[in-house]
């Protein structure tokens, strides 16, 4: 595969490569991320598994998102850095945390999800669509 993208923990253990652009990339505010990332909020950018490959050992963290849907959290073994967000409602997707994300990659949300627990001291960009829950 010759990679578009390029994704990894601190380590370099634990990777994300995928042949394709990202199918979204979002801002979210919901509290698991702002306790899991210590952050006001988390980007992510989306892919489809198809032309994507994940390399080295994960721990996986199961819990139920505060939209109600099993979630997934993939870290590294060795680091503990968070690099992946996989959810049961979008089986064929998977998140990456855009900070991880090496360039070329410029990170551009094209929405802000969960903003109803989001951090006071945090703007949603003007023009930027905002949802107060999921996207639905």
């Amino acid at each position: 595969m010759n990679p578009t993208v390029v994704a990894s923990c601190k380590c370099g253990g634990f990777q994300f490569k995928s042949a394709r652009e990202p199918i979204l990339q979002l801002t979210c505010h919901c509290q698991q991320c702002r306790e899991v990332f210590k952050t006001p909020f988390t980007n992510f950018a989306y892919f489809k598994l198809v032309g994507a490959e994940v390399n080295g050992e994960t721990i996986v963290h199961r819990f139920v998102a505060d939209s109600g849907t099993k979630t997934i959290r993939e870290t590294c073994a060795t680091c503990g850095d968070s690099l992946l967000d996989r959810t049961e409602a979008f089986p064929q997707i998977v998140g990456v945390v855009a900070e991880r994300i090496q360039p070329p990659f410029v990170f551009q949300a094209s929405c802000h999800v969960w903003v109803k627990s989001k951090s006071a001291e945090v703007t949603v960009p003007e023009g930027v669509k905002a949802f107060a829950r999921n996207m639905q």
